[in-house]
């Protein structure tokens, strides 16, 4: 074999290589906890808190919490409060988010109890960007969401999931977005379906 035809033989190896390295460690299982101890049919009609954007995508907890509300929808598990009903309710208690976005636990499950809730699900949203793999790029979206016991505050499930998408794609617009939007709602489908088969 050639020096070139070698060197051309060892750069294509080792992008395979990257390659499966990232799709291993995108398409990981997602985690789930489960409070065995909680009564998931007391859990009937639920808010849904505006995630914490730790991603620097402005946009990504919106594109996020929409979908995996719209999951828990089709489910038909849960009665899913208007969420201006809850930030009304804040905003008349005078209550904001932190520097982080985060609300206050016990005013958002006061706020909750007010609505009639039983349960509040929050998360946050780590990563929303396109991975370079050689030439390469891949949009990867990974988020985690918890649901609380708006009485005691427990945790009843936590979850953690990533998800990345497949095929060269530019970075800006076009067939980048709906690639960005085609994945969370992966995400989304495959968080919901384990909670389906787990404890919905």
């Amino acid at each position: 074999m050639k020096a070139s035809a070698a060197v051309r033989w060892a750069t294509r190896l080792s992008a395979a290589f990257a390659l499966m390295v990232l799709l291993a460690g995108c398409a990981a299982g997602p985690r789930l906890f489960v409070n065995h101890e909680a009564d998931m049919t007391l859990y009937k009609r639920v808010v849904i808190v505006p995630f914490v954007n730790l991603s620097g995508e402005p946009y990504a907890v919106g594109r996020v919490v929409r979908a995996f509300t719209t999951e828990l929808i089709l489910v038909d598990r849960f009665q899913i409060v208007d969420p201006s009903l809850l930030m009304g309710e804040l905003e008349r208690a005078n209550v904001g988010p932190d520097a982080t976005g985060q609300f206050e636990i016990n005013k958002l499950r006061d706020a909750a109890a007010k609505l009639g809730a039983t349960a509040v699900i929050r998360g946050s949203v780590s990563e929303y960007a396109m991975r370079r793999v050689g030439t390469d790029e891949y949009p990867v979206i990974a988020f985690d969401c918890e649901m609380l016991d708006v009485q005691t505050g427990i945790v009843i499930w936590r979850l953690s999931i990533q998800q990345t998408g497949k095929g060269r794609l530019p970075v800006v617009g076009g067939s980048g977005e709906r690639t960005y939007s085609r994945v969370t709602q992966e995400a989304c489908e495959r968080a919901v379906k384990l909670l389906r088969a787990k404890i919905l």
